[in-house]
């Protein structure tokens, strides 16, 4: 994923995953071939409370599957940058992300972070660890699931 800062509170990015995704159910593993282009605004309300925006758009091509599936992604966060960080950690965040399937015409899937910590680890690293509601809209209704999450950035 590469991310460029357009205007001070608006970036644009590019991304592409190669996934290799698990059904559990059936534990079959299939391939995605997935570009991605986003747009993220951001504002800042104080010098250390930042909303943060992320649109995505993403075609997938999954393996054995004749159709490229759309969808997009908006992610709503607030995040707070400590003042004066604990050890390693710089930030605190909590989120909402709603996942639209175009051919489905309709909302399928939302993951709530209430609460996320950042870690700083260089002065070009940080470490996100989340606590994550997953819901998704199946055959039976809406199902969640919990997960803790990680990503890991590098700013270059």
């Amino acid at each position: 994923r590469l991310k460029y800062q357009l205007l001070p509170w608006l970036e644009t990015g590019l991304g592409l995953s190669v996934l290799s995704i698990e059904n559990t159910s059936t534990h079959l593993r299939k391939s995605q071939f997935r570009p991605e282009l986003e747009l993220n605004p951001k504002f800042d309300l104080s010098p250390t409370i930042r909303v943060e925006m992320r649109n995505r758009m993403e075609w997938r091509e999954n393996e054995g599957e004749s159709l490229t599936q759309s969808r997009s992604r908006h992610r709503l966060q607030l995040a707070a940058n400590l003042p004066n960080p604990v050890g390693p950690i710089s930030r605190l965040f909590v989120s909402n992300e709603w996942l639209v399937d175009l051919h489905r015409q309709r909302w399928t899937e939302n993951r709530l972070v209430p609460m996320g910590v950042t870690f700083n680890l260089t002065g070009r690293s940080d470490l996100d660890l989340f606590y994550m509601l997953l819901s998704q809209d199946t055959q039976k209704g809406w199902h969640s699931e919990s997960v803790l999450g990680t990503y890991l950035r590098f700013r270059f």
